[in-house]
């Protein structure tokens, strides 16, 4: 019913059961650290223990050697991430795409219009996006961050195969046994302890006291880290009798812990070092030779009155003059060894030095007066010098479709919507701002004035017909105009703020005009009179005006088009298309 399976590769034991555990097995297995790894369809414990161990055995009967290898492993883990990662893809550009169909519903990507009639539709709209471009953004880093552990997955089980870090790994595990062993001897020594402590209380005649015993028995569980046990003979809680059998078995227990531990560092070694071998890299593991002393310059005792120039540095390129003093091998050795050692002479030898007078003493070379006296070596070559360690920065990574597009969906979560204060806006169609740039028949070279532009949808009108000519517009709204210019950052369309009825500059010079001024209380006329001045002899202007009785009645000989009620969304105002000429 139960198959237990254990990998070398990375230390785990894993149960798998035929069908749904009984309740009391699996609060068992969970209790003994298993976790359950669903698309594994398995239990799997962290790491190799031996009441995991025996559970499985209990379970299982028998532990077999796991099939597949962690590089197998770690391919079924990154073809399950690749799935994720495809399936939070298409959340993301389904996410994107619901944003896209409402943003192309409004006009030119214009913010909201607070006052105007759109602000309610608006509103709705604004939440649509803004959440659906969270959305998108979140669905696209989820995607980037299982494209991410796929690849790392793949490169976590190749880098744990190296045979660098397999010797890391051996000499790891070496150190773990070396710490069991020490734990084994420390538990065999407490129960020879006890062993001594109850021979000698039980001697007649010259037995010690009951609380020299106490005493011993409390020394022997401090150093058997017995610290419970230490406690409660210490409060007198248990005898010592209660304390050395409890110690005694605590012990017997730590002792067969340690040797399943050892045995199963054995076995992890074996593996270990096999596999190392068969990748040809033993010599990773293989013991160091050990150099006794400084084989490279022998130390010299030689006279120097004049002194001795030494580096300061064993081998290094700065130096520095010692005087000589002259003493005994004897009483060479009475100084304290932090204040002598050795220092390299001339790249060929070393001689003795120490600090003379103490700590506030200064550092003399030694000549040893009952030792062999040698004779001062010729000087060697300077060691070359270490290259010093450059580094390279990597070359900027291109950026790839993804991150662009995660970058533009962030970028549009952090500004949101804008919000713009035009009660008195109503944005011109594209359809009649393409027919007033046929009716104005804008020429070449020739500029041309839009002196309130919303929105921009006349200029983006003008700039669609693909005319070379330069476009000057005004806007009395700050947000729109910030927006509008950020729109056309070429010089041939320019956007300033300004309330047009008070702008007086270069009248008289425009050839062509296009306009669709504010309607409340005749404001259009107002704005139709005073762009007509701006008109030069032979200059046209094109605009948009209410289909009042006073608007008919000034301009009824210059309309061109009567435009249906509805033209303009939320407002049923009949307007006028009307071409005045200068």
């Amino acid at each position: 019913m139960y198959e237990g399976t254990y990998s070398p590769d990375d230390n785990k034991l894993r149960l798998r059961a035929g069908g749904r555990l009984p309740r009391d097995v699996y609060d068992q297995v969970r209790a003994a650290g298993y976790i359950w790894a669903p698309k594994q369809d398995l239990f799997v414990a962290p790491m190799w223990t031996p009441e995991r161990e025996d559970l499985l055995l209990e379970l299982c009967g028998e532990i077999g050697d796991e099939d597949t290898s962690l590089v197998d492993r770690a391919e079924e883990r990154s073809e399950r991430f690749d799935q994720y990662r495809e399936n939070r893809t298409r959340d993301a550009q389904s996410a994107h795409a619901a944003v896209e169909a409402i943003t192309d519903g409004i006009p030119l990507g214009q913010p909201i219009l607070v006052g105007h009639h759109s602000e309610r539709h608006a509103r709705k709209d604004q939440e649509r996006i803004e959440n659906g471009m969270r959305k998108a953004l979140k669905m696209w880093k989820t995607a980037e961050y299982w494209k991410y552990r796929a690849a790392g997955a793949i490169r976590h089980a190749k880098y744990k195969e190296l045979p660098a870090v397999r010797a890391r790994r051996i000499k790891t595990i070496e150190a773990d046994r070396r710490k069991r062993e020490r734990i084994k001897v420390e538990c065999e020594n407490a129960i020879k302890a006890w062993g001594i402590l109850y021979a000698l209380s039980s001697k007649t005649g010259e037995a010690p006291t009951d609380e020299v015993i106490r005493k011993r028995a409390l020394y022997i569980l401090n150093g058997s880290h017995s610290y419970q046990f230490w406690s409660d003979l210490d409060h007198d809680r248990i005898t010592v009798r209660e304390a050395m059998i409890k110690s005694l078995r605590g012990n017997a227990r730590g002792i067969e812990r340690c040797r399943r531990w050892i045995e199963h560092y054995d076995r992890r070694l074996d593996y270990e070092k096999a596999m190392l071998a068969e990748a040809g890299a033993s010599e990773l593991i293989a013991p160091k030779p050990r150099r006794k002393g400084n084989t490279i310059f022998p130390i010299c005792n030689y006279r120097a009155p004049e002194g001795i120039t030494c580096s300061r540095f064993d081998g290094g390129r700065d130096v520095q003059t010692f005087t000589q003093v002259e003493m005994t091998a004897a009483e060479y050795a009475k100084i304290y060894s932090e204040d002598k050692g050795t220092r390299v002479v001339d790249h060929s030898h070393r001689v003795r030095v120490a600090i003379i007078g103490g700590w506030r003493g200064a550092m003399h070379a030694v000549f040893i007066t009952d030792s062999k006296v040698h004779a001062k070596p010729a000087p060697g070559t300077p060691p070359e010098p270490k290259p010093r360690r450059i580094y390279t920065p990597p070359a900027p990574r291109e950026k790839t479709e993804a991150e662009i597009a995660i970058e533009a969906l962030q970028a549009g979560v952090t500004a949101g919507v804008q919000v713009v204060s035009a009660p008195q806006l109503f944005p011109t169609p594209a359809e009649v701002a393409r027919r007033m740039v046929d009716i104005a028949d804008i020429q070449a070279g020739e500029c041309v004035l839009e002196p309130s532009a919303g929105t921009g949808n006349l200029v983006q009108a003008v700039v669609d017909a693909g005319i070379d000519t330069e476009i000057l517009a005004y806007e009395i709204n700050g947000a729109l105009v910030q927006k509008l210019a950020g729109r056309w950052p070429s010089y041939r369309v320019q956007v300033r703020r300004a309330d047009f009825l008070e702008v007086t500059d270069h009248q008289g010079c425009y050839p062509k005009i296009l306009m669709n001024p504010p309607f409340i209380n005749g404001a259009d006329i107002k704005h139709i009179e005073h762009a007509r001045t701006f008109l030069r002899p032979g200059g046209v202007l094109v605009g948009i005006c209410a289909g009042g009785p006073r608007q008919r009645e000034k301009y009824g000989n210059y309309i061109v088009q009567e435009l249906p009620p509805g033209t303009f969304e939320g407002t049923g105002v009949t307007s006028l298309i009307i071409r005045i000429e200068a």
